[in-house]
This record gives C-alpha cells, structure tokens and sequence, in this order.
C-alpha cells in the first residue's frame, strides 16, 4: 500500500515539475520571442529614423544648396598665441562665471593682417572639441560662392540641421510643406522663423562662427544678414554668434545701433597681450629662417627683432610675409634690414612698405606686361582664380613670365591646389596694396576690367567656332552625349570658358567711358556670327541660364557707346 501511494506521489511530481517546466519554455519562449520582436521593432525604428534623417538631409542640401566651407587645423593660431582670449570665448559661451549673461554676439575686429582669420580658425576647433560648433562660414572676397551674402544663412540653417536633429526636421517640414520654396526665393525670416519653433533646447549652447563678412557683398546687403544672424541669436538662448571681421563703417553702424546689452565687441588692436603673442610667433618663424640659413640662433639680434616686431605694429601678416620673403633672398641678413628701413609708418604703411620691398628685392619691372598680369589676377578674381596659361592669354603676355613672376613672388601670390592651381593673393591686402597710392606698380581696377572685357572679346572672336566640340549629332541632349566633358576640356579652352562666362561683368564694370576700343570689339564680335557660336557654349557648358542677363547687361551700355560714335 505504501509503495502504491509513493509511486502515485511521485508520478503526481513528474506531473507538476512537467507543467511547470512547459510553462516556464513557454513563458521563456514568449520572452525570447517578444525581445526578437521588440529588437526588430528597434532595428526597423532605427532604419526608418536613419532613412528619414538621410531624406531629410538630401531635402534640404538639395534645396538650400550650402557652400562647402570649414575651419581648418593648419590655420590655428600658433599654439600658445591668443590663448587668453579663446580662453574668455569660452567662458562666454559656456556661462561658467555664473552671473546672468544676456549677452548673444561676439564681435571681434581689427585692422587687415592681424589674425582675424586664425583666430576664427582657432575657435571653431575649440568649439568642435567642445561639440559646440553649431557652423562656420569663412567669407572670401575672391569667392564667388563665399563672397554671396546669401550663402551665409543657407549655409549655416543646413549646418545647424546636421548638428541639431529637431531644427532639421523643422526645416525639412517646411520645405515640404512649400514647394516654391529654394534657395533663391527664401527670405532671411526662414531662418529665423524655424529657430522659433524648436521644441527644445539641445543640451549646450552652439555657436556660428563667421568670418570676414567685410569681404561678402556689400555695404546695402552685410547688414541684412547680421541682423537675421543676431536676430536669431536674441529669440533663443542656446544660440550664441562670434563675428570676426574688419570695422568697415556699415559693420560698425550696425553694432553701433544693436542693444548694448546684447552684444559684446573686442578690438584686437587694444588686446594687451597681442604684442606678447606676435613677439611669440615671430620667434618660431625667425628660427625656421635660422635653421634654413645655418645661422646662429637666436637670429635676428635683439635690436633688429625688436625693430621688426615693432614695425609689424601687432599685424601677424607682416611676419608672416616677411619670414616668406627671407626664404627666396639671397641674404637675410641685408633682406631683414632693408625690409626693416622701408617700412616706416603707421597703420597699413609699415605693411604695404613690406610689399614694396619685396616688389624691389625680386626686381619685377616696372612694365605694362607685369601691370597688365596683376590686373588680370585682381579683376577676375572676384569669380574664380585663373591658372598660369589663362593669365597669359588674357593679359596678353608669355606664359613663362607669368610663371617666373608667381615663382619670384611667392610671399605674395600662391597656386591654389584646391582651384586647379588657379593664382590667388595671399591676403586681401595685397589686392588692396596693388590699387593704392602707395604702389609704384599701382593697377587701376576701372582700366584692368576694361582691358579685360575686350581681351575676352577678343578671344571669344578668336576661337569660337561651329560645332566647337565635334558633336556627330547636334539633336541629342548633352546628358546624352558620353564623353562631352572630355569632349569641352578638349576643345574649348579655359581662356574660352571664362571669356564667355564673364566677358560682360568686365565690360560693364564702369559706366561707358566712351572707349572706342570697346565700341570697336563689340561691333565685331555682334556683326559677326560669333553670338551664335557663343550661345553653343553656353549651351555645352549649361550655362545657358547666364545668356540672358549678360545680354541685358551689355545692350545699354552698347546702345550708349554707339550712340556717342554717331555723334
């Protein structure tokens, strides 16, 4: 009896501990199950997010079209330069002083060659460290793209949606949402209008750098965008704006009308430890010609180093473009004390003396052909750089002058590897050195343009041609012709390229002068069939939408010009 009652016990055992076992696989098989499915639900969460945040962000670079432009690490300040004042940026946009701050704008200005530049370089890279760059735009006068004050804003709304998720999938809503809304057509209020609504804040302040907005536009069109930027920075607190810049006098009337309170301004002239930093990086720079020369260091003596730093009067290009110099003469030594005699002065002198100098050590001459290449140079660049052949032909001199005269002058012309070694100016102010009084090889823009303007004529009438890429059927479209580009690098020469793009913006750079000259090329080059082989370029090159304008441009100002003939 009790055997029987053991073996039902047990029996009832397996029975339980097997139901409990089958629920607890089924309870495990249902975890498993519901954590498979809530890790697809995951992965489908994420794959959708990222193929809404790819949508989102092909949108709005498709439709704001934002200039490619970034600090860059090799033009930082030197290490231990300017290290108090990025040290105070920071401070400011973090708030770690812990009063109430309402401030939202940085201005820092100063004379051309101070170091603006670097200085903005350096705190984007602060500023990246900190994952608080919000964007960066650095204006170029010799830009196209980054020389258009509209740039700015479409540039830094596309790159404030990169760095800040619920500001691009506000501005992706509203493009969406208005189909006529593009580049061209928005007005500076779409930027601000989606800082507004941002539902939250992100987790620190960003911060927009932008630099010399005093090389964008002009003077009727810089202010609009530092009040949308300023603007904007006043309606959200998380939104700080550093401006580095040149006081030009529409930049300073507009701070001088801003609220005090909401802005603050550093003059880098006045900056109490500029001429301690410049003193340190003359010293690295003189040390590097030191140790190329095999001279004793340190080199120069103190005298003579302390007559350079003073002269550079806290301009880090003068050293700059004196360290250059002394790497192509024939002896430091005399070079350094020449540079140092010639350059006397205030403000600018002391640095356009330097030019001067240099201009004479490398003995460029005193000749139309020189002055004609530097024309050439500073008048095409507001549109792109031109490589050494272009120059030649548009300046209408041999190519290896060119080339010896950027070789010679290398402290003050480089090639530009980034622009198919296009010839650009190493700092604005040797474009402004070139038009000034103070030039013995001074180029006057208003002759440059014009002579300009009739050298592209001369070479549109020169090599435009029929079927000028050697199409074998003229009625397909261009993206059905394979090798068309190949077929434009070929056959129409970049001299040809930016002729027909450009030609008017030179003829028309001055109200008509009356230059018979002018009126004769353009009777030639419009009597002729030349038009119509230009429009053929155009149409290759698909820039057919610029025909238009050009024409619009140029027939006012032909009517006067042949009206002044016949009287």
């Amino acid at each position: 009896m009790l055997s029987v009652e053991k073996a039902e016990s047990e029996r009832v055992e397996r029975e339980r501990a097997e139901r409990e076992r089958i629920e607890r696989e089924l309870v495990e098989r249902g975890v498993r199950k519901r954590v498979e499915r809530e890790r697809l639900e995951s992965e489908r969460a994420e794959q959708d997010q990222a193929e809404q945040e790819r949508a989102e962000q092909e949108l709005l670079h498709g439709r704001l079209k934002p200039i490619e432009t970034s600090y860059h690490q090799d033009l930082r300040c030197m290490d231990g330069t300017r290290q108090s004042l990025l040290d105070q940026l920071i401070v400011w946009v973090t708030n770690k002083s812990g009063q109430k701050d309402e401030t939202n704008t940085y201005w820092i200005y100063g004379l051309p060659g101070i170091g603006k530049t670097s200085l903005a370089h350096s705190i984007c890279a602060n500023l990246h460290d900190r994952e608080q760059l919000a964007g960066a735009f650095f204006c170029r006068k010799d830009d196209i793209n980054l020389s258009e004050p509209r740039n700015i804003l479409l540039t830094l709304t596309y790159k404030l949606a990169r760095t800040f998720p619920p500001f691009r999938s506000i501005v992706a809503k509203r493009l969406r949402d208005d189909p006529h809304l593009t580049s061209e057509s928005m007005k500076d209020s779409f930027f601000l209008d989606s800082i507004r609504s941002v539902p939250r804040h992100p987790k620190h302040p960003l911060v927009f750098v932008i630099d010399a907005p005093d090389e964008c536009g002009n003077t009727r069109s810089r202010p609009g965008i530092l009040k949308a930027l300023t603007d904007a920075a006043r309606e959200v607190s998380w939104l700080k704006i550093i401006i580095t810049s040149r006081p030009e006098v529409d930049i300073q009337h507009f701070f001088d009308f801003l609220a005090e309170p909401s802005h603050i301004r550093r003059d880098l002239g006045t900056d109490r430890e500029a001429n301690a930093d410049l003193r340190t990086f003359a010293k690295s720079q003189f040390d590097l010609v030191a140790s190329d020369w095999h001279l004793p260091t340190p080199w120069p003596e103190e005298s003579l180093f302390n007559g350079i730093t003073s002269r550079a009067n806290g301009l880090f290009i003068f050293i700059k473009t004196l360290v250059l110099a002394l790497e192509q003469c024939d002896d430091p030594e005399t070079s350094l004390k020449e540079a140092l005699q010639d350059s006397e002065g205030t403000g600018l002198k002391p640095l356009y003396g330097l030019y001067s100098t240099i201009l004479k050590a490398r003995r460029v001459p005193k000749s139309t052909e020189f002055q004609r290449v530097v024309g050439v140079l500073l008048a095409t660049a507001p549109y792109r750089p031109l490589c050494e052949e272009t120059i030649a032909k548009l300046a209408g001199v041999r190519r290896n002058l060119v080339q010896k005269w950027v070789d010679d002058l290398s402290s003050m012309f480089y090639r530009d590897e980034g622009a198919d070694q296009g010839i650009r100016v190493r700092h604005l102010s040797i474009s402004e050195f070139f038009v000034s009084d103070h030039c013995e090889y001074q180029v006057k823009l208003q002759d440059a343009n014009a002579q300009l303007g009739i050298a592209c004529l001369k070479t549109m009438i020169d090599q435009l041609c029929f079927n000028i890429c050697k199409l074998e059927d003229s009625r397909l479209a261009n993206s059905d012709v394979e090798d068309l580009e190949s077929r434009i690098k070929e056959n129409i020469s970049d001299a040809l390229q930016y002729s027909c793009f450009h030609w008017s913006n030179h003829l028309c750079f001055m109200p008509d002068n009356g230059d018979q000259r002018m009126v004769g090329t353009l009777k030639e080059f419009f009597e002729g069939v030349y038009p119509l082989f230009w429009i053929e370029v155009l149409s290759v090159t698909g820039m057919v939408p610029i025909g238009a304008p050009t024409l619009r441009r140029v027939l006012p100002w032909f009517k006067v010009s042949t009206s002044l003939v016949c009287c």
